[in-house]
């Protein structure tokens, strides 16, 4: 999939490399989204766990789009390029599917194939962390497996700010027919989910990403 990915990138971003000149930078900005950035989100929270060598070869065409649409050279540093243009760097991109997605699951408890994955963590006793919005995390034996939705999402959300994950706004609900190993969730009546609430999560994970220290491929 990545390699005709790769040769979709290039045909199209030598094309608008040829044409930049004649576009504005929000132009080129709309046509890089639509064309690449498009690509780069379709179904990507399946790709956590990516190598990291398969990250960097997405990563560089994401790099270069950006150099062609801001009209700069391949030496300049693209941190700065990103940020002007809003654009997460790829690994990130690929945490705020995955934790968009979870907080959807958990808010609407929708889609049911998902929310059955998502357990909330229940520790036998009252501690601390039974309030901070914590997700269980199976134990898993090799990395393929830890890169199965029931594993990244709960880990990915155990690892955002209480701030963002008090937002999904949900409680635990024992369900007659769940297994007594396995406990069910049931979200806070609320709207499916709250737009405002959505919309709040939306802006303030991509801040915290942005300000989440990752490094780039150049």
């Amino acid at each position: 999939m990545i390699p005709i990915f790769l040769r979709f990138a290039n045909y199209h971003l030598r094309a608008l490399a040829h044409i930049r000149k004649f576009l504005s930078v929000s132009s080129a900005n709309l046509v890089a989204s639509a064309i690449i950035a498009s690509r780069l989100d379709y179904c990507n929270a399946a790709l956590a766990g990516l190598s990291s060598h398969n990250l960097h070869r997405l990563q560089c065409v994401q790099n270069r789009a950006a150099r062609i649409v801001l009209g700069v050279g391949h030496r300049a540093s693209i941190d700065p390029l990103l940020r002007q243009l809003h654009w997460l760097p790829i690994a990130k991109r690929i945490m705020y599917k995955t934790a968009l997605i979870t907080f959807k699951t958990l808010s609407a408890q929708q889609p049911t194939y998902l929310s059955s994955l998502l357990v909330p963590y229940n520790p036998p006793r009252t501690l601390r962390s039974s309030t901070l919005h914590f997700l269980t995390v199976p134990r898993v034996s090799t990395a393929l497996q830890s890169r199965a939705f029931s594993i990244s999402a709960p880990h990915l959300w155990n690892s955002l700010p209480i701030s963002l994950r008090s937002l999904a706004n949900f409680s635990s609900v024992a369900s007659p027919s769940a297994s007594p190993t396995v406990p069910s969730f049931q979200a806070v009546p609320t709207s499916n989910p709250p737009c405002d609430g959505l919309i709040t999560f939306k802006r303030l994970l991509k801040t915290y990403l942005f300000d989440d220290p990752l490094p780039l491929a150049t």
